[in-house]
C-alpha cells in the first residue's frame, strides 16, 4: 500500500475527464451559497475557536465544502431562533400591559389638567404679589426720594438717607463718607452698627488704595465678588481700614464726587447683589448726591457736620449766598477759609488796611489794530488768565476786569500781615510772564504789548456796593484812587512799576527801586515821594524769588526752566497810546 498522502484533486481544466453537467450545476449553487454563509461560519470558528495561546494548533482548510457549508447552516438557524424568541417576549409583554377603560382616561386627564391649572394659578398669585410689593417698594422709595429732593434742612436730609439705607436698602452695617477738599481725605458723617469712635479714628486719605477711593474717584459702585474677577480692583480686596466692604457706593453729581457710602452687612445676611439691585444702588447713589448738593450740604465744615449742631437752612443759604459772591474774586483756598469763618467778613461795609494793585496795557491800539476782532479777544482773554492765576497764587483777589485792566486787591478778605509785599511779587511776576507771552507771540508773527502797574497800600472801605438789582462786593476809597494814579504816572515817568511810600516800607529789605521824589498826583494835594520798582535784591535771598519760581513752575508746568527775574528796563513811551479815561474806574473821582 502506498503510504504516501494524496493530494486532493480540484476540478480544473487539465482533468482527463470532464465534469458532468449535473455536477457542474451542484458545484455552482454549492460554491455560490459558501461565498455567502461563509463569512458566518469563520465568525463563530473565531468565537468557539481555543485560545490564541495554544500555539500547537493549526487551521487547515478541508478539501471538502460541504461542513462548511452545515456551519453557516447552522449559524443563520441560530440568529433567527435569537430574532425569534425576541419577538415572542416583546409579543408577551404586550398583551400584559393594562387597559385603561374611557372613563378613567378623562378622569385622569381632568385631573392633569386641573393639576396643571392649579400650580399656574398659585404662581401668577406669587407673581402678583411680588409685583405689587416691588410697587409699593418704588412708591414709598419714589416718596423718600422726592422728600431727598425738596429738603433743605441737613439733619432731616441725613436722616431721611439713613431711614433709606435701612428700610428700602435692607442695610444693616454701613458708613456714610463724605469728601474733605482741604484734606483730601473722606470722614465718616453717618453710621449704623459701627462704634462713635469711628467719627475720631477712622479717615481714608485719597491717596490709599482701598474700594471706597476706588468708587469715590471713579464714580462707579465696587461690589466686592465681582470685583475678585477684576484685574483693577482684585488687589484692593481686603485691604485696611475696612477689609469687609461688600459693596462701596459712591454719592455724586453729573460734575463732582461728594461721598461714598460703605456696606458691610444686609439684614437679610445675604452677600450676593444681582444685576437689578446693583443699578438701583446706583441710581440711588445719584439721587443722594443731587440731594446733598441741592441742601448745600458741604458748604458745611467738616465739625458742622459731624457735630450734634447743625446749622439752619437760613445759615446754610446765608453760606451759598457768600460763596457764590466770592467764588469770583479769589481762589477755591480762600473761599473755603471764609465758609469756616463767614463772621469775619462783614458784607455791609468795613474799613481794612490792604493793597490796591491796578495794571493796564500799554500801546493796546497799536496792538488791536493790526488783528482781527476774535483774535483780540483771544490773546486779552489768555493774558487775562495768566494774570489771574499769578494773583491768585500771591494771596490776591480779584475785584474786576476793566476792559484790558485789572484791579486786584490784598488783605481785604484774608487778613495778610505784610499785604503791599505780597501785591509786589505778584506784580514782578506779572510783569515777567508778559515777557514771555511776548516772546511766544514774536515767534508766532504777532504784535506785542506791555503792561504797567500801580500799587499803593492804605484804608479801604469793602463792602457790597451797588443797587438793589446788581451789586458787588468791591472796594472804595482815596488808596483806591492813588492806586489809580501811580498806574497811569508810570507813562509819563517811563517806569513800568510805581509803588507809594507805605507799600515800599514794606518791601524795601527784598526789591531794588528807585525813588521819585515831589512827584504830583492828579487828584491829591500836593507832591508826595514814590517809588519805582526795578526787581529783587540780589542779597535778598531766595523768599521773595522762590514764590515766583513756585508760581512759574505752576502755570507752566512741564515747561523748561526759567531765568531769575531780571532787573526791569525802562519802558520806552508808546506812541499813539492815549490815557485810558479815567471815569471808567470805580473810586477815581478828583
Amino acid at each position: 500500500m502506498n503510504t504516501k498522502s494524496k493530494k486532493p484533486i480540484h476540478a480544473t481544466s487539465s482533468n482527463k475527464e470532464p465534469m458532468r453537467s449535473a455536477d457542474r450545476h451542484t458545484t455552482w449553487r454549492g460554491q455560490r451559497l459558501g461565498a455567502w454563509l461563509r463569512p458566518v461560519g469563520i465568525v463563530l470558528v473565531n468565537v468557539l475557536a481555543p485560545p490564541t495561546w495554544a500555539e500547537g494548533l493549526e487551521f487547515v482548510y478541508p478539501s471538502n465544502p460541504f461542513p462548511w457549508f452545515v456551519v453557516e447552516i447552522l449559524g443563520v438557524l441560530l440568529l433567527l431562533a435569537i430574532a425569534g424568541i425576541l419577538y415572542l417576549l416583546r409579543y408577551v409583554l404586550g398583551d400584559n400591559q393594562i387597559k385603561i377603560g374611557p372613563d378613567l382616561k378623562r378622569t385622569l386627564e381632568k385631573s392633569y389638567v386641573e393639576k396643571q391649572r392649579e400650580e399656574f394659578k398659585k404662581k401668577s398669585e406669587a407673581l402678583n404679589e411680588r409685583i405689587r410689593a416691588v410697587r409699593n417698594q418704588l412708591s414709598t422709595l419714589f416718596s423718600k426720594v422726592k422728600n431727598l429732593s425738596t429738603t433743605l434742612d441737613p439733619e432731616e436730609l441725613f436722616k431721611n438717607i439713613n431711614d433709606m439705607l435701612v428700610q428700602e436698602v435692607g442695610a444693616s452695617k454701613f458708613i456714610l463718607f463724605l469728601y474733605d477738599r482741604g484734606k483730601q481725605e473722606l470722614y465718616p458723617c453717618r453710621w449704623r452698627g459701627f462704634p462713635d469712635t469711628i467719627q475720631r479714628t477712622l479717615v481714608i486719605p485719597l491717596s490709599q488704595p482701598h474700594f471706597l477711593t476706588f468708587a469715590f474717584t471713579r464714580r462707579r459702585p465696587v461690589y466686592r465678588l465681582a470685583a475678585t474677577e477684576d484685574l483693577e480692583t482684585r488687589p484692593l480686596v481686603d485691604l485696611a481700614p475696612l477689609p469687609g466692604t461688600l459693596l462701596a457706593l459712591p454719592i455724586h453729581t453729573p460734575s463732582e464726587s461728594l461721598g461714598v457710602v460703605h456696606f458691610e452687612t444686609f439684614q437679610d445676611e445675604r452677600q450676593e447683589i444681582d444685576e437689578a439691585d446693583l443699578r438701583f444702588l446706583t441710581s440711588l447713589g445719584s439721587f443722594m448726591g443731587m440731594a446733598l448738593s441741592n441742601a448745600n450740604i458741604l458748604l458745611q465744615t467738616r465739625d458742622e457736620l459731624t457735630s450734634t449742631r447743625q446749622l439752619t437752612e437760613r445759615q446754610l443759604q446765608e453760606k451759598k449766598r457768600l460763596k457764590e459772591v466770592f467764588s469770583r474774586y479769589t481762589s477755591a483756598e480762600l473761599v473755603e477759609t471764609i465758609m469756616k469763618n463767614p463772621g469775619s467778613i462783614h458784607m455791609g461795609g468795613t474799613t481794612k488796611t490792604a493793597t490796591i494793585l491796578f495794571s493796564d496795557i500799554a500801546g493796546f491800539t497799536k496792538f488791536s489794530s493790526k488783528l482781527t476782532p476774535e483774535q483780540v479777544v483771544h490773546a486779552i482773554n489768555e493774558y487775562l488768565s495768566r494774570m489771574t492765576e499769578i494773583v491768585l497764587d500771591n494771596n490776591g483777589e480779584i475785584d474786576k476786569f476793566i476792559g484790558d485792566a485789572v484791579m486786584a486787591r490784598f488783605g481785604v478778605l484774608a487778613d495778610l500781615p505784610m499785604p503791599g509785599l505780597s501785591a509786589v511779587r505778584a506784580a514782578l511776576a506779572m510783569l515777567e510772564e508778559v515777557r514771555h507771552l511776548q516772546a511766544r507771540w514774536a515767534q508766532e508773527g504777532r504784535e506785542g504789548f506791555r503792561i504797567r502797574i500801580g500799587i499803593a497800600t492804605g484804608p479801604v472801605l469793602a463792602g457790597n456796593i451797588g443797587s438793589e438789582r446788581r451789586s458787588e462786593f468791591t472796594v472804595m476809597g482815596t488808596t483806591v484812587n492813588l492806586a489809580s494814579r501811580l498806574e497811569s504816572l508810570n507813562k509819563e515817568l517811563n517806569s513800568s512799576l510805581l509803588v507809594d511810600e507805605t507799600t515800599y516800607e514794606q518791601i524795601s529789605n527784598e526789591v531794588r527801586a528807585v525813588p521819585r521824589e515831589n512827584v504830583s498826583i492828579r487828584g491829591l494835594e500836593g507832591a508826595m515821594r514814590v517809588y519805582e520798582v526795578q526787581g529783587y535784591r540780589e542779597e535778598s535771598g531766595s523768599t521773595g524769588r522762590g514764590k515766583i519760581i513756585r508760581m512759574k513752575d505752576k502755570v507752566w508746568q512741564g515747561k523748561t526752566a526759567r531765568p531769575a527775574v531780571a532787573p526791569l528796563p525802562a519802558e520806552p513811551p508808546v506812541e499813539g497810546d492815549p490815557e485810558l479815561p479815567k471815569e471808567r474806574l470805580p473810586g477815581r473821582g478828583e
